[in-house]
């Protein structure tokens, strides 16, 4: 999509709903350098060293996700909204399912629920393709798999799918729902119980254990973030008739590749340990993003090798402490 083709499409600013964060982050990022207008919406307070290289470039607007005023004040004025707040990662959602249904369900469906109030044309969600689906029943899951999500986590992603869809229908806006497989690089928080290969090799620089749950054999879909944002982005123009997406690298690899990428890029390991495997974790999840690729031509560009490599790379500059925005390739 081009820098041209990007204003044309929209003309007024993009919605960034956690555009703060980690993946938010660099979607804004890209989008600026598209030249399109970008306007952030993060809780009060909010730390914004990730964004920190363009912070004079685009608008941020500070709220409560859970006051539907605050959001709709927010995406004023915006043909797109792009939603990727989220108060849960799987193992707290587990720990407070309550805690997660009000937090995200319902906090989304308060605004959600008055979106014809607003100008939007199009509504993005991004929701979990590493855990909507469940148990796969076949080795590559497409988007016909069944949903059976097995942790709070995913029931909620899969919950704020349906009302994305039921509100974005009634107005006669727009729903594009990405579902990324395990996303990771510069920028992720290394302290929340949510990705392994920063968090892996955060703790390698640093020479301290490893800790793997389980054997560290169940297979995994991981996706550098620069080809999420790449995907989003290509998305953001698409008016085909398909609604929901796999963004993933379609290669399955376990704890034990990681580890094995990290040993052969820094020379050696710490100790590993194992701890026990958690019980909502399914035994693998590998997704076929062929949909993605046949409607947008799409299609992941960063190696496991090459994403690693980056990741240690803004690790040992010391941007994870300090916060600051990502070094190095951009996306």
């Amino acid at each position: 999509m081009s820098n041209e083709s990007s204003k044309d499409a929209r003309g007024r600013a993009v919605a960034v709903l956690g555009g703060c964060g980690f993946i938010g982050s660099h979607v804004c990022r890209e989008l600026v350098a598209r030249g399109v207008p970008v306007r952030i919406f993060e809780k009060v307070y909010a730390a914004r060293g990730l964004i920190r290289d363009i912070e004079s470039d685009v608008e941020i607007v500070e709220g409560d996700i859970t006051r539907p005023d605050d959001v709709l004040a927010a995406v004023e004025g915006c043909d797109v909204v792009v939603n990727l707040v989220y108060t849960t990662v799987p193992g707290s959602s587990m720990r407070d399912p309550a805690y997660d249904v009000e937090s995200n369900v319902v906090a989304s469906v308060r605004w959600l629920s008055r979106l014809g109030e607003t100008g939007v044309r199009k509504v993005v969600f991004v929701s979990s393709g590493g855990t909507v689906y469940g148990v796969p029943r076949r080795d590559l899951i497409d988007e016909g798999h069944p949903t059976e999500p097995i942790s709070s986590y995913g029931i909620t992603k899969l919950a704020v799918e349906k009302y994305v869809a039921m509100y974005a229908t009634m107005c006669g806006a727009r729903h594009v729902i990405l579902r990324p497989s395990n996303v990771y690089g510069e920028g992720q928080r290394l302290h929340i119980g949510q990705g392994v290969i920063g968090v892996l090799a955060d703790r390698a620089l640093r020479g301290e254990p490893l800790e793997v749950w389980g054997e560290g054999a169940s297979l995994r879909d991981y996706l550098y973030v620069s080809d999420l944002v790449s995907a989003l982005v290509a998305l953001l123009d698409y008016e085909g008739p398909q609604n929901v997406f796999n963004v993933a690298s379609g290669e399955g690899r376990s704890v034990l590749d990681i580890l094995e990428v990290l040993r052969r890029q820094l020379g050696r390991l710490p100790e590993v340990t194992h701890t026990p495997a958690r019980s909502f974790d399914v035994p693998a999840n590998v997704l076929d993003y062929s949909r993605l690729r046949a409607e947008t031509g799409w299609r992941p560009r960063v190696s496991l090798e090459e994403g690693v490599a980056r990741v240690l790379g803004w690790l040992g500059g010391g941007d994870a402490a300090a916060g600051d925005a990502p070094r190095g390739p951009g996306v």
